[in-house]
């Protein structure tokens, strides 16, 4: 079950805090940093647009030692982005990548509607529910800096724009401090330019295919692992077009939710609705893969409705409910997650309103 709730926390992490309206409270600036721990280097940012668009160049050396074994790493890298475009030049393989960020525009059209104080009690709440907390404020510089820890890491951060980092995670120690800050500073034009001297290979495609894939390799990197101890099993894919999932979810009108994100993750597939400013959420996943006989899901209420075999029952781990429907046509099971939780009638409604 941790498994679905780290798929919704990801898509709302990966694109409501990372592409809001304003990724920054500052239009336009520039930033360096220092590398110290297992990563020594540095770090340059060059940003506008509120972070719509960016530069950063990293060049830094990293070195672990696992079993008595010694491994150096050289990094020497330029990433820019503009808006949901994103091009990556790795100087030391002399390669490159570039794409388009999955969900950009869902985020940009749920951020919109909110106000600046409802964004920042949305991101309060997902802070909170992703185990993380506020620690008050400190003052680097002459910038006073909101203080916060999440998954290991603890962030100074000035309207927006992390000025320190301090991150320990098994072992690894990894730390930037900034040493030269000008906020307001006019960046060129060119800055956001693609990056020269190399040749890119776009994954796009890829992206739209994986869709949730990616997110899961990179949330579970920093999360724990033992939450995806189902992941090594083969996946067998629903028998239904994925084209037809998103036209069913595109046409489901839920009252006071919005569609947040599709993804098809390997025959999987996922979608979420949010509600107003805080991290109310309902998440649908298509998948042949659940085993309902499980210890979790046998728990459930079975029953019969509108033509399909269902168990309803509350979420052993988390604060939600959800809803198991059979759709043997389809070689697929429906699972609906509410969180917080409904009732067995309100989740039915839900799932009349899908017409698969």
């Amino acid at each position: 079950m941790k498994k679905i709730i780290i798929l919704l926390l990801a898509i709302i992490s990966m694109n409501c805090m990372a592409q809001e309206a304003k990724k920054y409270a500052i239009k336009s600036g520039y930033i360096k940093y220092e590398l110290s721990g297992n990563t020594s280097g540095t770090k340059e940012l060059w940003w506008d647009d509120f972070g719509q668009k960016s530069c950063e160049i990293e060049k830094s050396t990293t070195t672990t030692k696992m079993f008595g074994i010694k491994n150096t790493e050289e990094k020497n890298m330029c990433t820019v982005l503009v808006k949901d475009k994103f091009w990556v030049a790795d100087y030391i393989d002399d390669s490159g990548t570039s794409g388009t960020m999955p969900y950009y525009q869902d985020a940009q059209d749920f951020a919109s509607e909110m106000t600046e104080q409802e964004q920042q009690e949305f991101a309060d709440e997902l802070l909170e529910q992703l185990g993380g907390k506020k620690l008050g404020t400190e003052t680097l510089g002459s910038y006073s800096c909101d203080v916060m820890k999440l998954m290991g890491a603890k962030s100074w951060v000035y309207k927006g724009i992390i000025l320190k980092n301090e991150a320990k995670i098994m072992g690894i120690e990894a730390n930037e401090e900034f040493v030269d800050f000008n906020p307001n500073a006019k960046v060129a034009s060119s800055k956001f330019n693609p990056p020269t001297g190399v040749d890119f290979e776009s994954i796009s495609a890829q992206q739209q295919q994986q869709g949730l894939g990616g997110l899961m390799s990179a949330f579970g990197e920093m999360g724990d692992m033992e939450d995806m101890e189902d992941d090594d099993d083969d996946i067998l894919p629903v028998n239904y077009d994925f084209d037809e999932f998103t036209e069913v979810i595109e046409n489901c009108d839920m009252e006071g939710y919005r569609s947040f994100g599709k993804a098809n993750s390997d025959g999987i597939y996922v979608a979420t609705f949010m509600k107003g400013t805080q991290t109310i959420a309902i998440t649908l996943q298509a998948d042949k893969n659940i085993d309902i006989n499980n210890a979790e899901y046998k728990a459930f209420k079975p029953f019969r409705a509108h033509g399909h075999n269902c168990r309803y029952g509350n979420l052993t781990e988390e604060d939600g409910t959800a809803l198991l429907v059979e759709y043997p046509s389809h070689s697929m099971i429906l699972l609906i997650v509410a969180m917080p939780g409904m009732s067995k009638e309100e989740m039915m409604k839900i799932e009349n309103k899908l017409q698969f």
